[in-house]
């Protein structure tokens, strides 16, 4: 039921977005102005002042608003931020519109959704990202389940089946966010992996450490 329920929500939310290209481009004019985009985008992301969880959720959602192309994961994040706990230091892979909108992937859409694009105790900017090494599996919020780095190549930078389209869109001192063109599976496919590293288990698997910063 509560995955039928969150569903239904999130068709509810699509549906301003199904209209033309005119209606969108106005829409998000009207949510750039609301939200002061242009004024306070920069100091959005890059405060460092201590913010509880509620706030750093909200500096995200009106930096994917300004951002557009990911209006859908805001409003997912509107509706569930006060259930939300983020971790002290944190990444976030957030997936486009489009992405979201593709019906092939209708039947991921649980509450473990977010916590699943959460990766804690790994503050990632792109930087940090070129450091770390194919296959290697970094945590998320959801217990004993991985996102696995499958390439790190400049062009193509690849977690699972997503490629990191829009990096360091956000940036505070406790959390990092990117944005990806897949919603990553909670399943993964990874038949072609090696055993630990094929249902996703953190169980024996090698989890990245936090990496070292990269030198000035």
């Amino acid at each position: 039921m509560s995955k039928l329920l969150f569903f239904v929500a999130l068709s509810i939310l699509t549906l301003p977005l199904i209209s033309s290209s005119t209606s969108t481009s106005s829409n998000q004019e009207v949510d750039a102005e609301t939200w002061g985009c242009q004024d306070s985008f920069a100091s959005t992301s890059s405060s460092t002042s201590a913010r509880s969880d509620q706030e750093e959720v909200d500096a995200v959602i009106k930096t994917l608003l300004c951002q557009g192309g990911f209006t859908i994961w805001a409003k997912l994040l509107e509706i569930s931020k006060t259930k939300l706990v983020l971790p002290v230091n944190a990444t976030m892979f957030v997936p486009t519109d489009a992405a979201i909108m593709d019906l092939r992937y209708a039947t991921e859409m649980n509450p473990s959704l977010i916590p699943y694009h959460i990766t804690p105790k790994h503050h990632l900017l792109l930087s940090d990202l070129y450091h770390l090494k194919p296959l290697t599996l970094l945590p998320t919020l959801v217990p004993w389940k991985t996102i696995l780095i499958t390439s790190t190549s400049l062009s193509n930078y690849k977690i699972d089946n997503a490629i990191i389209t829009q990096t360091d869109i956000y940036v505070s001192s406790r959390l990092v966010v990117h944005g990806i063109n897949h919603i990553l599976d909670l399943n993964p496919q990874r038949s072609s992996m090696p055993p630990l590293l094929r249902s996703g288990n953190v169980l024996g698997a090698r989890i990245s450490p936090a990496p070292a910063p990269a030198s000035a």
